[in-house]
Order: C-alpha cells, then sequence, then structure tokens
C-alpha cells in the first residue's frame, strides 16, 4: 500500500560541501567521504553520510515542515530512548545556513523495513520478530498522559482531543462534509464511513481508559528491524519517524500496523498480540474492529489534506470499503 505512496514536497539536494557544513558543529574537521539518500519517508529528507576517519556513518535529518513537529521529535526520543529502541539524536539546531529549516545528526541504525522482510520470513521468524514489534509497541504505551492531545514544546498534553464515537464522528464531518475529502472518496463511501462511525463508533471506548504516548504512523516503513548478533533472530532495531506522536489510545498504532500488506500475515499478528501482552499491554477483546475504526481518522485526515495524492486516495477507498466486513 504505502509503497505507492509519493511525497508532496520534492527531496532536498545537497551536495557534499553542504553537508560537511552542516556536520561541523558536532564534526568540525571531518571529511564528508560519501553521502546517500536513504529510502522511505514521505515528509523529510534523510540522508546517510559517511566521514573519512569515522567508523560509523551518521544520520543527517532534514526537517521540511512544521518546526514545531522537529522540536517536538528530538525531545521525545530523548525522553523515550530508555525504553524504546530509537535513533540517538548526536545534534539537534533550529535553523541552519542551507536550508533555514530545523536539522539533526542522528546514529545511524543498521536496519531493514519491516515490510519488505515479513512476506520473506517463514513462521519460526515471524514468531520471533513478532514478538519483538509487539513487546516495542507496549513499551511505546507505557507512557501515559492524564488526557488525550498533542504535545506542546514540553512534551505536556495543554488540551484534551476527543476520540471516542462523538469525536470521530465530528472530525469526518470536518474531513468529509467541510472538507474536500467526501469529494476524493465519493458520497457513496463517505455514506459508509459515517455509518461505521455512528454503528460502531461506541466500541473506540474500551480503549480509552488510560490515554499513552501513541507513535500514530506505526508501520512497516517506520519500523527497522535487524538480526541479533547473538541468535540470528529479527528483532525491532529502531523505530523512526516520531513527528505525529501525540496522546491517545493504542488503537491508533495497531490501526496503523493492519494496514495492507502486514495486515495477511496472521502468524506475524498473533505474535505481536502474545509480544504485547507478555510486555503488560492490553487489548480488549475486539482489538481488531476498535483499531480499523480508529484508523478512519487518519484516512479522513489523509483524504482533507491539500497535497494528497492519487494513490493515496486509492489506499483511502480501500480501507474505507473493507470496513463494510466485520473482522
Amino acid at each position: 500500500m504505502r509503497e505507492r505512496w509519493t511525497r508532496s514536497t520534492p527531496e532536498l539536494r545537497l551536495d557534499h560541501a553542504a553537508v560537511g557544513l552542516l556536520l561541523r558543529p558536532v564534526f568540525p574537521d571531518a571529511e564528508v567521504a560519501g553521502i546517500e539518500r536513504t529510502k522511505g519517508g514521505l515528509m523529510n529528507t534523510n540522508i546517510r553520510v559517511e566521514l573519512s576517519g569515522r567508523a560509523e556513518p551518521v544520520l543527517l535529518r532534514l526537517y521540511q515542515r512544521d518546526p514545531a513537529l522537529a522540536l517536538k521529535e528530538m525531545r521525545l526520543g530523548r525522553e523515550i530512548a530508555s525504553r524504546v529502541p530509537v535513533a540517538r539524536f548526536i545534534h539537534f539546531a533550529h535553523d541552519n545556513p542551507v536550508t533555514g529549516r530545523p536539522y539533526a545528526l542522528m546514529e545511524w541504525i543498521d536496519g531493514k523495513h519491516l515490510e519488505t522482510v515479513v512476506p520473506t520470513l517463514d513462521d519460526s521468524a515471524l514468531t520471533t520478530l513478532g514478538a519483538s514489534v509487539g513487546r516495542t509497541l507496549a513499551a511505546i504505551h507505557s507512557f501515559t498522559f492524564d488526557k488525550p492531545g498533542f504535545f506542546d514544546a514540553d512534551l505536556r498534553v495543554p488540551e484534551r482531543i476527543d476520540i471516542d464515537a462523538g469525536g470521530l464522528l465530528t472530525y469526518l464531518r470536518h474531513c468529509l462534509i467541510e472538507g474536500r475529502g467526501g469529494r476524493r472518496l465519493g458520497p457513496e463511501l463517505t455514506a459508509d464511513a459515517f455509518a461505521v462511525a455512528e454503528r460502531e463508533g461506541h466500541l473506540l471506548d474500551e480503549w480509552l481508559h488510560q490515554p499513552c504516548l501513541v507513535h500514530a504512523d506505526f508501520n512497516g516503513s517506520n519500523i527497522l528491524i535487524r538480526q541479533s548478533a547473538e541468535s540470528d533472530d529479527w528483532e525491532v532495531a529502531a523505530v523512526l519517524d516520531w513527528e505525529f506522536a501525540f496522546s491517545g489510545s493504542p488503537a491508533f498504532d495497531f490501526g496503523n500496523l493492519l494496514r495492507p500488506p502486514l495486515q495477511e500475515v496472521e502468524t506475524f499478528f498473533a505474535e505481536v498480540t502474545e509480544g504485547y501482552c507478555r510486555a503488560g499491554g492490553v487489548l480488549p477483546q475486539e482489538w481488531r474492529r476498535i483499531a480499523r475504526i480508529a484508523d478512519l481518522f487518519a484516512w479522513a485526515d489523509f483524504l482533507n489534506r491539500p497535497e494528497t495524492t492519487a494513490p493515496l486516495i486509492e489506499s483511502a477507498r480501500a480501507a474505507i470499503g473493507s470496513l463494510r466486513e466485520r473482522d
């Protein structure tokens, strides 16, 4: 699904001299030996940088959206690093002389994107990998807050947002009726989205008891995995891209993970849920359905964005159409 989505903003192209200028605050005497744009990510530009005299490469992350999101990602990464596998921030700046926007130098994590590896694995490997993903998701959700909402610069939640049945209906009206989303979705699927929200939106309440940290983009593109040096078992190396994180329900992250193609790998998901529960996570009885209903928030948002592309609209239509059938 996601592999067909295209960027709405072009990647930034920097030469060796510009990259060297951005690395100077941390590596003043290092010479840039090689640069390579990395795959994945639809919003920012990420460049793998090799330095002469340094064995390990670094990641240069150039932010192209709201500067406040960059600051949030940096502070959140430092806050959760003791429990959640993330790339360490080496340096962060609010602006720079090359792009004029925030940028970061980060630890380079060797790994592969989850979605590219899962289809190649046998049941034994899927078992250990799924358990690792489940444990990681439980660790993310172990950070709790007093109410659901978006973080301020200090990672506090100043205002409550409604993510129950009423909140879903309000947001669908905002995106699909008052906004541009309904025109892209079409009248039949728009009616389907409202019907699901009205009929089953109350299920969201079953997973709202304790607002927790939600990654909000927890999918195979943002989960790096690698084989353990000790056992060769696959495990989570790092969870990437925390710009959209907020305080909410675990259902949002499970909804992301349940999107194609991973939703079809039953062995993997069985172990994700086992690993999640063994690590202290709690799943309501109808967790799959609740997660897919919660994902309506995201699909409605995608459809209403001015820069939304045709492949993304097609994915949204497929996801909302599939809700006609119960899990």
